[in-house]
Parts: C-alpha cells; structure tokens; sequence
C-alpha cells in the first residue's frame, strides 16, 4: 500500500501539490461535468410519428389526445392507432393489469374510463366549485378564496385544504417544468378527467394490437372519445394539466408531496415534447377545436 501524502494545510504550495496529485478525482469530476454539459448543450430530442399514419388532419388531431398515455408506456408513436411498438411480453402484461381477455373486456375497459372513469364525488365537487368560482371573478380563484366557496358548499375545511394544497402544488410543478409560456397562469386544473380519457384513446390503439378490434372501429371509437370529451378542456395545456393531475391524485391516494410527483407526475416531460413546436409536438401545431 501506497503510503498517504502528508499535507501541510499551512504552507500553499503543499496544498497545491497534494491537490494536483489526486487526479483521479479530477478525472471523475470532470467526466460529471463534461455530460452535463452535453446534455445541457444538446437539443432535446424530437417527436418522432409513424409515418404510415397522418399527422395533421382530424384523425391525427383525435388520437393526439391520447399522446401522454401512449408514451407513458410505451406502446409506439402517438400517430399510431396499432400500437405497434407492443412486444408480446407487454401485450401479455396489458392483459393482466387491465383485464382485457376477450374483445368485450376491452370495449368495457374503454366504456369505463370515459364514463365512471376514476372520479372522486368530492373532489369532482371541490374542482367544480373552483370553476365556478373563476367564472364568477374571471380569474383564477386564490387559495383562500378558493377554500372559502368550499365551505360555503358544506364542504369539510381540513379535508378541503389537503386536496386545494395538493392541486397548487401539482400545478406550480407542471407549470414549473413545462413552462409558464405554455402552461400559463390562466390555465388550471379544472378535472381530473385528463388522465382517464388520455387512457381511452391508448387502450383503443391497445386494442388494436391485442386483436380485439381493427383500425377503423379504433377510428370510431376515438372520434367518440374526442367529441364527449372536449368540452370539459379549453386548450391541449388545459387537458395535459388535468392528465398529469389526476395520475398523481389517483396513484398517490391525494397525498401529494415533493415524492408523489416525482414518481406519478414524470409526464410532464412528455407533456413539454408534446406542445414544443420545435420539438415536432402535435399539440403545438394541431388546434384544440376539431
């Protein structure tokens, strides 16, 4: 064994020397720096659709809804209503979690998530009342505000705060990475619905892949998703917003913190790629309205 270099913190020179010598260190050092670096300088990756499918006329706009999901999995590219990037071990994992052995547990799958979907009576309440509330003082009502009308409704106070802290929290995150030029002030979560439907639209591609229906009917059934659902949404940040909110809310039983959202709130990158004009995002180029 090399014996340790004996250093004189009072003599500079000493210091230098001993500092010079650990060039391992260095060498580490440098390696952390040089790929931040690189992954600082370099630009994001783009979209990349399938380019078997269209990309900018209605049915593309329609399945565009589902783009968060899609990529979550993920199950191809999100112009893709075969989900062709499935492998045979995750078709045989989509069939257990979600149940869909047979052509009928799909279209149940599908009805359940754009009707019964996910909701929580009370925090439907609680959201509703907010959106009122906004169109009342045409604003975004402010926490206080916020709590009050809840009260007003007969709503529980304590349990009315822990949900308001955990939606603000959610939305200054979500605003926070994505960015206030397109998650803007005025934009809030106004449901929770955004995650349910983002999984109709994957689960009816799913389908595709899993034999249970063919294109066409998944064209049909998209078209319906999209004409039920997008009244409830103002503008694809509006709807990504409620996509990211309700994963949380669903997956951390509303007990949102710094961790929960780190672990169910990991969308938001997607979410940034899908509205990113330079980035080739559908969001940024396709309008809301259909």
């Amino acid at each position: 064994m090399h014996a340790v270099a004996r250093v004189d913190f009072n003599n500079v020179f000493s210091l230098l020397e001993w500092l010079i010598s650990q060039w391992w260190v260095w060498v580490i050092v440098g390696v952390v720096v040089l790929f931040f670096l690189v992954v600082w300088i370099m630009p994001a990756a783009k979209v990349k659709p399938s380019e078997a499918f269209s990309t900018d006329d209605t049915e593309a706009n329609e399945i565009a809804l589902g783009f968060l999901q899609i990529r979550n999995l993920p199950s191809g590219p999100w112009n893709d209503p075969t989900a062709s990037d499935l492998t045979d071990r995750e078709k045989s994992v989509l069939v257990d979690q979600w149940g869909v052995h047979s052509r009928q547990d799909w279209l149940d799958n599908i009805e359940r998530l754009t009707t019964v979907r996910r909701r929580r009576e009370v925090w439907t309440l609680y959201l509703a009342v907010r959106s009122e509330l906004a169109t009342t003082l045409g604003r975004v009502p402010k926490t206080k505000e916020w709590l009050a009308a809840i009260t007003a409704e007969g709503g529980d106070k304590r349990d009315a705060r822990t949900f308001v802290a955990g939606i603000e929290y959610i939305e200054r995150e979500v605003r926070k990475h994505v960015g206030k030029e397109i998650v803007t002030p005025e934009v809030f979560v106004r449901t929770l619905d955004g995650y349910a439907i983002g999984q109709a639209v994957a689960m009816t591609t799913w389908g595709v892949a899993l034999g249970h229906g063919d294109v066409a009917e998944a064209r049909q059934i998209i078209h319906r998703i999209n004409v039920d659902a997008r009244p409830a949404f103002t503008s694809w940040a509006d709807f990504g917003l409620s996509y990211i909110a309700g994963r949380v809310m669903h997956w951390s039983d509303g007990a949102v913190d710094e961790k929960s959202f780190e672990k169910f709130g990991d969308g938001w990158s997607d979410f940034t790629a899908a509205a990113t004009a330079k980035r080739n995002g559908p969001w940024a180029t396709l309008p809301w309205s259909l």
